[in-house]
């Protein structure tokens, strides 16, 4: 049923990051770092996309005068 690459994969998570609670924790964090910066960036690119025009930054120079 399940396949050796599952097998493999699993027996070398469990052996790399489960086995010590230190490990787990310190694969837990980075990971929920990793994910809150992707999550960020790609978040802030869509936002910037869809409010083009409209920021600050593009309309600055219609009432500040330099």
């Amino acid at each position: 049923m399940v396949s050796g690459f599952v097998k493999t994969f699993s027996s070398f998570a469990y052996r790399n990051f489960f086995k010590k609670e230190s490990t787990y924790f310190t694969a837990v964090v980075a990971s929920g770092v990793a994910f809150s910066i992707a999550f960020n960036t790609m978040f802030d690119k869509y936002w910037d996309k869809k409010t083009a025009g409209t920021k600050w930054v593009d309309i600055k120079d219609r009432y500040v005068e330099n």
